[in-house]
């Protein structure tokens, strides 16, 4: 009952949250080039700083402030790059680029808080430096492979959350308490988002990737963790020198995955 309580309040309250406040979204062109509200990741922000509030108040999961503060933090900063950011730099690459020609992108300063932030996280939850250092990367690297998937309608929600399910097995229950109330902000979205109707952008893809880099890390040192790590280095990797979509576009299974329940 517990369980149910909190995934229906991170719905409700997100979707009361979008009622209200997604007329005051800005609009970009989508990959179909229809004009969508985006950055409406934002919208997981009363959720988050409601169970952060929760779970100080009454002391829960130990790595749970530290996950809802990251993730409070990733998602302002995903909307900054959402509502500032340009199109020209992409990649780290590219953000790189733009730095050696003295050009600071809010797509840089999100890879600073991501990268910093995960190793603040890291520091707070595991004790081992070795482990220190592989817990920063599998959640700054879950927060930035989340934004990757975000290309195409609910294409994040679904690929990120398959993720996360298969970590589902090394979970703590305090750890699955923590994560509920903001799991049913995402799915409360989903709809919205698989039928193109508004666009996460790097607000919301940010959340996805800390609660599933959260998950993870909270598993303990284990064989998910050299799985979780491979597949996001490969998959960063991919995207930075080839394309995801493409990959998904010549696997079948893939592909009809990704295009279930897309308007």
């Amino acid at each position: 009952m517990v369980a149910l309580a909190l995934l229906a309040s991170g719905i409700t309250l997100t979707l009361a949250t979008l009622l209200l406040a997604a007329p005051s979204l800005p609009k970009r062109p989508n990959h179909a080039g229809r004009a969508t509200p985006t950055s409406a990741g934002i919208m997981f922000l009363p959720i988050i700083l409601s169970t952060l509030l929760g779970n100080v108040v009454l002391r829960g999961e130990s790595g749970g402030v530290w996950f809802l503060g990251y993730a409070a933090v990733a998602l302002v900063v995903g909307f900054v790059d959402d509502i500032w950011g340009g199109e020209g730099q992409r990649g780290f690459s590219g953000h790189l680029g733009a730095l050696g020609r003295g050009r600071i992108t809010t797509g840089l300063l999100k890879m600073v808080v991501f990268g910093g932030g995960a190793l603040l996280y890291a520091l707070a939850v595991v004790d081992e430096f070795f482990y220190v250092l592989c817990a920063a990367v599998l959640m700054a690297g879950s927060t930035n492979l989340a934004n990757l998937f975000d290309v195409r309608p609910g294409r994040a929600i679904k690929f990120v959350g398959l993720l996360f399910v298969s970590a589902l097995p090394f979970l703590p229950w305090g750890t699955v308490l923590t994560t509920l109330p903001v799991i049913g902000g995402i799915l409360g979205l989903f709809a919205f988002d698989v039928r193109g109707r508004i666009m996460l952008g790097d607000a919301g893809a940010a959340v996805l990737g800390a609660t599933l880099g959260h998950a993870v890390v909270a598993g303990g040192p284990g064989p998910a963790w050299p799985f979780f790590l491979a597949v996001i280095l490969g998959l960063t990797v991919l995207a930075e020198f080839s394309s995801i979509s493409k990959v998904i576009e010549r696997v079948s299974v893939l592909r009809r995955f990704d295009s279930w329940g897309r308007g």
